[in-house]
This record gives structure tokens, sequence and C-alpha cells, in this order.
């Protein structure tokens, strides 16, 4: 083994050779199995450089913490040992350390700090393909951008933290996560996030943070199991600071937790754990515990809420207060509880009273006629095949491509999909990429299917980690344009405002642009112009209208064109489309009808006035159809079950134009 010692020069008159490295020269010098020590005298670089390390070595600093400035990639397998280090970093996109390509890192006592104040967050540790990083006396700083994507990642590798404090989010993707003795801290959005069969296991780990107004989970997990032992998981009045879906299995041993939500998923209590607000559970989830603390506050909340069929075993559950209820159960629920009690609690503390024996003190047992208990009112049965039970909601891909038509739509939709997600996952590699706009132009005339398509794609674009919440937001020019000078720029903020984190669906968009040289409108178009400018990662606008009025809208001002630069054109459906869209609608509101009698009529009445509004125009149909089909059923005092749903030809001659 060689010792590289990093330091400044020392020569000089009585010394003509230098002794000391430059670190770079060092790590360039240095084989599998050296050391490189760096004096405590010794300053790095102040311009930022980036450090590649293919190598096994062991980097060690005399001085406390020694500052690097810049990042360290470890790859190709190697193997590093780095102690006394503070990495610091003042680029947007950059990540303080990567361990990628089946490498590992055995890290004591390192800071790490990205200092930018603007742009967007790169991983500041990112960690793949299968690699290891171990780190004792871990420190990771708040970061400036408020993006919400100040984190940790790693996807199929392993992480060890112990007796560490970092103020930054964990993103783990089929990984092994263990911490000990630590506390992580993140406000702008989930503190936690688990998904794709992840193991989790923390051990006296405090988890701090969530965003409740955005509805965000301190600890979210999902297809994951977690071990949190002597646990505590702080997000106050929020009713899912732990968030379970998807057949998630956690376990918590002494732990305290805010409030718990379940979905699809099993949470195992043991030695006392403590709810401090809610238990809700859904969808044939399951709660074991051999016994329940519940706070109970009286705080407008139910304190342990289960529907769809769940499970709840204890032997007691003890609460602090009683409210009215405590417990409300959907009638499917199974509730496996011996003993309901509200304990001594000590509100001064904040803590439940133990005696001398250390037992809980029984203040008032509970009676189980107390419990709420509720049915789900049952849909009307009529003579339409029953709809299949837990029929599994559709992916926003799946949604797409079950709409009848719009072909072209849906491959340019597609594309712009792929675009995105393969732009996300290379930033969250610390991978350059395409600058990529999502504000788009949704072309076409009406019944076309915009404002539903433009939902559905909100929903991809959620589901794959693309935008930050699942929400469209529907807008036109009554609710942007003011009547008075000044009032429109904030009346307009505020409904951007209101879209932040999803999609803003800005309907007849032409419209804006249509009063003259005074209107108000023009006044909306370059609130909207700045707002997408100050915000381009964290909303998606689509301004939506007829071809030809939409391309003299963006001719009204300069900087639209630039800042739209995605086009969908939504064509006009065909007769054949029309027909499957009519029957499909009237099927879903459980209706009968011949299909071929149908086809005739709408063939007959489009030809004969057809005002291009397409889905609409066919939704208007139907509607005069089932007005006659009423008129002639109550005509009648005994008209059967059958009489509800059938739709007859006659019905049809009816409406026949």
């Amino acid at each position: 083994m060689t010792v590289f010692v990093v330091g400044p020069d020392d020569a000089g008159f009585f010394k003509r050779e230098r002794t000391t490295w430059e670190f770079e020269d060092a790590l360039n010098a240095a084989e599998a199995g050296d050391r490189i020590e760096i004096q405590r005298n010794y300053n790095f670089p102040v311009q930022e450089k980036n450090y590649t390390i293919e190598k096994n070595l062991t980097i060690y600093s005399a001085s406390s913490l020694t500052h690097l400035n810049g990042e360290i990639f470890i790859k190709n397998g190697a193997h590093v040992k780095l102690e006394n280090f503070s990495i610091i970093s003042c680029q947007d996109k950059s990540n303080c350390l990567q361990v990628r390509e089946g490498s590992s890192l055995e890290a004591t006592n390192l800071s790490l700090t990205n200092m930018a104040d603007s742009g967007e967050n790169y991983p500041i540790i990112y960690l793949d393909a299968s690699s290891y990083a171990q780190f004792d006396n871990l420190r990771v700083s708040e970061n400036k951008i408020g993006d919400g994507n100040h984190r940790i990642y790693v996807e199929n590798s392993t992480l060890t933290v112990t007796n560490s404090e970092l103020n930054c989010k964990l993103y783990s993707s089929n990984s092994e996560i263990n911490f000990e003795n630590t506390s992580i801290d993140c406000s702008f959005s989930n503190t936690i996030s688990v998904y794709d069969q992840s193991k989790i296991a923390f051990s006296h780990v405090t988890v701090t943070g969530g965003n409740a107004e955005k509805d965000y989970p301190a600890f979210f997990i999902k297809n994951s199991t977690a071990v949190l032992t002597y646990c505590v998981i702080d997000q106050n009045d929020y009713s899912a600071a732990l968030c379970e879906k998807e057949k998630s299995n956690v376990t918590c041993i002494g732990s305290i937790i805010s409030s718990v939500s379940l979905t699809s998923s099993k949470l195992i209590l043991k030695e006392d754990c403590r709810i401090l607000e809610s238990i809700v559970l859904r969808s044939s989830s399951i709660l074991n515990a051999d016994d329940i603390l519940l706070d109970g506050k009286d705080n407008g909340k139910i304190n342990l809420f289960a529907t769809d069929h769940s499970t709840i075993s204890a032997s007691w559950i003890g609460f602090a207060f009683e409210s009215s209820p405590n417990i409300k159960l959907e009638d499917n629920v199974q509730f496996n509880v011996n003993e309901l009690c509200i304990l001594k609690f000590d509100s001064e503390n904040d803590t439940f009273v133990l005696n001398d024996k250390n037992e809980y003190p029984i203040l008032q047992e509970c009676s189980k006629d107390k419990i709420k208990r509720f049915s789900n009112p049952k849909k009307e049965e009529t003579n339409q095949p029953a709809e299949p039970k837990n029929k599994p909601r559709l992916s926003g891909m799946q949604q797409l491509d079950e709409m009848i038509g719009l072909e072209t739509v849906k491959q340019q939709v597609k594309e712009f999909i792929a675009v995105a997600v393969l732009n996300k996952k290379r930033q969250e590699k610390g991978l350059s990429s395409t600058s990529q706009t999502l504000h788009s132009l949704f072309l076409g005339n009406p019944g076309t299917g915009k404002t539903t398509v433009a939902r559905i794609v909100g929903h991809i674009l959620y589901e794959k980690g693309v935008i930050a919440e699942d929400k469209l937001i529907e807008t036109s020019r009554a609710d942007l344009v003011a009547g008075y000078v000044g009032q429109t720029a904030e009346k307009t903020r505020k409904v951007l405002e209101s879209a932040l984190g999803g999609i803003l669906f800005v309907d007849e968009a032409y419209t804006l642009a249509s009063g003259g040289q005074n209107d108000f409108g023009k006044e909306a178009i370059d609130e909207i112009l700045k707002f997408m400018e100050d915000h381009r990662s964290n909303i998606m606008i689509i301004f939506a209208g007829y071809t030809d009025n939409m391309e003299k809208f963006l001719e009204t001002n300069p900087g639209l064109r630039s800042r739209i630069p995605n086009k969908f054109d939504f064509e006009d459906y065909s007769v054949e489309e029309m027909v499957q869209i009519g029957l499909l609608s009237l099927r879903k509101q459980q209706y009968k009808v011949d299909p071929t009698d149908y086809a005739d009529l709408l063939k007959n009445n489009l030809s004969k006035d057809n005002d291009k509004s397409n889905g609409r125009w066919v939704r208007n149909l139907n509607g005069e159809i089932i007005k006659k089909q009423a008129v002639r059923v109550t005509a009648s005092e005994n008209y059967s079950d059958a009489d509800l749903v059938n739709i007859t030809k006659s019905d049809l001659d009816a409406v026949k134009l």
C-alpha cells in the first residue's frame, strides 16, 4: 500500500523536491488499495471540480472537516472509504455524491451542502445499479431551491445511515434502507418516499415534515416493507403522516406516529405504539396490535375509521380523551378488539401516565355500543349486468387507449409523455437532459375530448412523477378577466396559483385576445406569460380552442408561440365513432337500445343537422331520446323494471328528423 500525502507545496531552499501532492494528481497516481491523506493546511481549489474515482481507495483528512468544492463520482465497482470531508456544490442540477455501477462507499464524518438558490435540484446523494453506501455522522444541509427535490435517491441499491442529521427527503426504489439514531426532515414534499419492493429498517429515527397543504405524507410507502423501532413520525394536523398503499407491510415497535392511513396494506403495532391523531383503513387493510394508544383528541376527526372489508385486531385500545365518536366503522369491517377504555393522560406533558406497576390506569371503560357503524348506500338494482367487484382503476395510459377515435392525439400524447418521463429519469440520475416545456395547445372543434384528454394527461404525468399533483383546474375568460385596470392580473394570478403542481386548462383561450387593444384580456395574457416563465417546472398550462382562432391568438403576443411548443390536433369524430360514443354513453347510464336502430337514427339526424360539435352533438341526441323514453314510460301506471332501461324503436322514431 502506498500513502499519498496531499498538502501545500513543501519544496524550498533545503528541500528542492516536493514530497506532497495535489489531490487530483494523487487520485490519478494512486493504485487500488492505496491511501490518500489530506494535511490540515491543504486547501482544495476554489473552483468546483468533479472528481471521478474508479479504484479502491481510502481518502482521509487530518482536519476535523476539510472543504471540497465540487462533486465525487464513484464508479465501475470501486470501493472507497472517505473520512472528515465537507463537500459543497454551488450549482443546481448537481450531485455532491454519486455511487454507481456496483460501487461502494464507507463514509465517516461527512457534510454535504448544495448552496444553489435557484434552478432545479438533482439528488445530493445518488445510488443505483447494485451499489452500496454506508454513512456514519452524515449531515445534509437544507437547500434554498423549493422544488421538493432536495433528496437522497436510491435505486436497486443499499443505503445505511447512522448517527446522522438529514435535511432533505429520501427516495427509495427496490432498495434496502437502514437508518439508526438519525433525524430526517423535509417540509417541501414527502420526507420519505418508498416504492417497488424496497425494505426499510429504521431504529431510533425521527421523521419530520411532509406537506399537509399539498397532501404529502411525511412517510409514504407503496408495495414495500418497513420495520420502525422506537421511531417518531411527526406531521401534525394531518390524517396520513404514515401513508401505506398497495400491499405495503409496516411493523412499528414502541414508536410514536402522528397519524396513519392504510390502503390495501397491513400495519402491525407492538410495545405500546402511540398514534397521536387518527388511524384510517381502506380497501381490505389490516391493523394488528398487542395494544394501541390512541390519543383520540376531540379535534373534529374520527380517531379510528375503517371501511372496505378492512380488519382491526388488538387486545385493547386506550384513548386519552373521549370524542363522539372515537370509532366509526363500515358494516363490513371486522373489529376484533377485546377492550376499549379511556386512560389516564397528562395533558400538560402530553403523555399517557404509568403507575408503579408500569401499567396504564383505566379511568373509564368504553362500551362497544358507542362504535358508530354505517353502510354504504346500495346501487339501484336493474337488469343490467353487475359491475365486477373490486374493479381495478385503469391507469392513465389505459384510459387514453380506451377512448374512441383520436388516433393522432393518442400518438402525440404518447410521444409527449415518453419525452417527459425520460427527461425526469435522466435528471434523477444526474444526466444532462433536453429542456422540455409542458405547456401545450389543444386544437380542434368542440366535443372532441380535449378536456377529457387533458385530465388523462394529468393522471399519466402524475403517475410517472413528472408533476406533483393529480389535479386539473378548468378556467375560461370569465374566471380570468375583471372589469377594471389592475384587477385582471390579481384575478388571473389566483387562478394560476390554484393550479400549481398540476394542470391549468384554459378553454377557448383565444377569447382572451378578442376584445381589441383596450381589452383587459391582454392583461391576463401578460400575467400568464410571466407566471409560465417563473414556474416553468411546477405547472402545465393547456390552451384549448378552435384551430383557426388559436392561430390568431398566438399572433397577439410574440412570447406565446415560443412558450407553448407542444401542439395536439383533435380531429372530428367519424360517423362510426359517434355511433360508438352514443351507444357507450347509454350503456354507462344503464339503458338498453338496439345498436342498428340507434346507428340508423344517428346517421339520419347527423346528415340533416351537423353543427360540428362532435361528442356534444351525441350527448344532446341521447338527451332527447331519454326524454322521449321517460314520457312514454310514465304515461303508463303499470310499467315494469324492464321499461326503466329499455329504449324502444318508437322512442328513437320520436326524435328522428
